[in-house]
């Protein structure tokens, strides 16, 4: 058999009026050649890009609707030899959760898929990356022990009562795009051969299914694309019959050495649309040929279809057509800087509507139609966000299976929760993408899980289980933001008695009007919720109105102090009658003028940004680092899709330069990377300097020999690492 090894043979597709008194907008401590249609709107129809962004793609926000039933959701349903017991399925996706050079399945890979087999979702689809060290996804044979090792894994999901099933594909979505024209016939052979035996070797450790992918830009959809495949022998694309031949004899080779009894799942492109060059879609799949290849698979013996789209340029919006609606009045950012018009783009099939939420739906609904199989798809399915428009999408023979990954990392117990009907104890996906950042060269991470890739390293050794406190003790966790709530639950958890005290009137740090700047796209609100209701649910006694000053702590006598108070920053400027200038602390919408400069180029700067964007300003942004660090502290997915955007509408970003002083007509700045001085004409200033450590309360308590601990106002960033921060301090005391 030909070496093909070097050609990532079955790789696995995962690389995976309003004042803003606040320390930060995205902080996560408390409180202190193109055809595509233009961005802008033209004059005649208005200056606000706003407008011109709901007009294209107007957006119907009770997308979130819950009347209580999901009795569709939760129904059973049968495919191939599987009966689910509902319809959510785990997406394959990198988790990351094996060593280099594992010999057995590793505890975290376990603990990691059993515990959302244990939350009741009805089948699990891993990725390869977390069975090839046991030559079970690969072109070699594996040894009875890999075999044994890879039985683990489907024993643990099984005795969940889910069922368990791998995904695989040729290449991933980062191979060459022209990669399907270097094969050989003999090569070709080799794989279909290949294809069928790896099925077997999991047939043999106890799985269930497998899915064949042959979306996104993976080698075996090069085969399928009149763009990408220029073969002249039968496996070219000179016909449908031709495109659809190698994926049709790798279905009939694994039906053929797994027999009747074993469920063969596919995954398909149903409409493609260049995204970088918007309107350039020669050669690219249209849904009727996506029909016909899935008549096709379906001959061929395949068990289930699951679509998503495909674009070329940005791979995450294939799956996460969220990320289209990254940042307020964004919808239909292509990443590029420009827009996608839903009622024509991607056929005019694709559901812009929702903030991305059951976007692919449509898709389902027009493959149902010609084929007899379940067809399911992924497109931020998430049933707590969007429980009726999901559940009755189910009942209308629209899509019958729920692909979804995010939230259920996020919160594996999703689906008991929602179908015990305690929706607001699930803890909410947000639709950051810290998850997916490796693609772009970061470590993924989850916003609202702090267990995601940090369970059984160095700092969380324990592994995903709450271990009860050795001693229990009076624990007084001072700001109610989200580091704050996340050491006061996690505390509580493990049996502490704990009193979370809030020097404002109500809980949630600044999270509300985050949420307000933000919009309701990452449901920030959701999460200000939950973490409230977990306060209720754990027993916290909660203490509003009351500023925890040294006096205050001594006199209530806590055993540890958690410090949760938030960074801060410095104000550097003074304005003018010609120029306000005004800090993060301070602004308001209201005080802001037409022109504005911006100082600073962290997230909440870039946050600050798109908001008046939004509002018709004009924004230039004073960046005293290098360009790299603009919107560091985002997820690098949003952070692409931000930018692109306000490239696009026109804010000017002036990197390594400083603010020299504010002048009659604006700003004086310097451009360290040239030493020139250059006046910017503006109305108004912002000051959105870096967070800085908050830690005067804490070294008082600390000089007062009381135990006390940081929590994120030490090193402020995102909201991110302020619920990592709380998650894991909580685990200490």
């Amino acid at each position: 058999m030909p070496k093909i090894s070097r050609r990532e043979f079955i790789k696995g597709t995962a690389l995976a009026g309003v004042s803003l008194a606040a320390s930060s907008l995205l902080s996560a401590c408390a409180a202190s050649p193109q055809t595509a249609e233009p961005a802008n709107p033209s004059p005649q129809e208005s200056t606000k890009p706003e407008l011109a962004y709901r007009q294209l793609n107007p957006q119907d926000e009770s997308y979130d609707a819950y009347s209580g039933d999901v009795s569709a959701i939760f129904s059973p349903i049968t495919v191939g030899k599987m009966n689910l017991r509902n319809r959510i399925v785990k997406a394959a996706a990198g988790s990351d959760t094996m060593p280099k050079g594992a010999k057995e399945m590793s505890q975290n890979a376990l603990d990691y898929y059993g515990m959302i087999a244990d939350g009741g979702a009805a089948l699990i689809i891993l990725e390869t990356g977390t069975l090839s060290p046991f030559g079970l996804t690969n072109g070699s044979e594996p040894s009875e022990q890999g075999i044994a090792e890879g039985r683990k894994m489907a024993d643990r999901i099984h005795q969940a009562g889910a069922y368990a099933g791998v995904q695989f594909g040729l290449g991933t979505p980062m191979s060459p795009q022209t990669q399907v024209n270097d094969y050989t016939n003999e090569e070709i052979k080799a794989i279909v051969k290949d294809c069928g035996a790896a099925a077997r070797r999991l047939k043999e450790a106890g799985f269930d299914c497998v899915e064949m992918k042959g979306a996104t830009t993976d080698v075996l959809n090069q085969f399928l694309s009149r763009s990408r495949n220029f073969r002249e022998d039968e496996y070219g694309a000179q016909n449908n019959e031709n495109r659809v031949r190698l994926f049709k004899e790798i279905i009939e080779e694994i039906r053929t050495q797994c027999g009747p009894d074993f469920t063969i799942l596919t995954l398909i492109n149903a409409v493609e649309e260049c995204d970088s060059a918007l309107g350039d879609n020669e050669g690219y799949i249209v849904l009727e040929e996506a029909k016909y290849l899935a008549q096709q698979l379906e001959q061929a013996g395949a068990d289930l279809i699951q679509v998503r789209v495909g674009t070329p340029g940005q791979e995450i919006s294939c799956w996460a057509p969220d990320c289209n609606h990254t940042g307020i009045h964004m919808d239909g950012a292509t990443g590029f800087g420009t827009q996608f018009n839903y009622a024509s783009h991607f056929g005019g099939a694709q559901d812009g509507r929702h903030s991305g939420a059951g976007a692919f739906i449509p898709l389902a609904r027009e493959i149902k139609q010609v084929v007899s199989l379940p067809v399911g798809c992924a497109g931020y399915m998430d049933p707590r966000t969007a429980p009726d428009l999901i559940n009755q999408a189910i009942q209308n023979g629209d899509v019958d299976l729920v692909f979804m990954n995010r939230a259920l990392v996020v919160d594996p117990q999703l689906p008991n929760k929602l179908e015990a009907g305690k929706r607001d104890e699930i803890a909410p996906c947000t639709r950051c993408l810290h998850c997916h950042a490796k693609p772009l060269g970061e470590p993924e991470m989850c916003r609202v899980n702090a267990t995601t890739q940090f369970a059984y390293t160095e700092e969380m050794p324990e592994g995903y289980a709450l271990l009860p406190a050795e001693t229990p003790r009076k624990v007084m966790v001072i700001g109610s933001g989200p580091a704050g709530m996340e050491a006061a639950r996690i505390a509580a958890q493990r049996g502490h008695q704990v009193t979370l005290v809030e020097k404002n009137s109500a809980l949630g740090g600044m999270l509300g009007l985050v949420a307000a700047y933000k919009g309701p796209h990452e449901r920030l609100g959701d999460l200000k919720a939950y973490l409230i209701r977990q306060q209720e649910i754990h027993g916290v006694t909660v203490v509003t109105e009351k500023t925890a000053d040294l006096a205050y702590i001594q006199q209530e006598k806590p055993d540890v102090v958690l410090v949760a108070a938030g960074g801060q920053r410095i104000s550097k400027l003074t304005g003018n009658a010609q120029v306000n200038v005004m800090t993060v602390d301070n602004f308001s919408l209201n005080d802001v003028q037409d022109s504005v400069v911006i100082l600073g180029a962290n997230l909440q700067a870039v946050d600050i940004a798109s908001y008046l964007i939004a509002q018709g300003k004009q924004v230039t942004m004073i960046n005293p680092k290098a360009k790299e660090t603009i919107d560091i502290e985002q997820s690098p997915w949003v952070r692409k899709f931000t930018l692109a955007h306000l490239y696009a509408q026109g804010v000017k970003i002036y990197n390594q330069a400083d603010c020299q002083k504010v002048t009659e007509n604006g700003v004086l700045i310097m451009m360290n990377d040239c030493g020139f001085e250059k006046e910017i004409t503006c109305q108004t200033v912002i000051e959105c300097w870096d967070l800085e450590a908050n830690l005067e309360l804490v070294e008082a308590i600390e000089a007062a020999g009381i135990e006390v601990h940081a929590v994120g106002c030490d090193t402020p960033k995102n909201i991110q690492s302020a619920i990592h921060a709380g998650n894991l301090t909580a685990r200490k005391i």
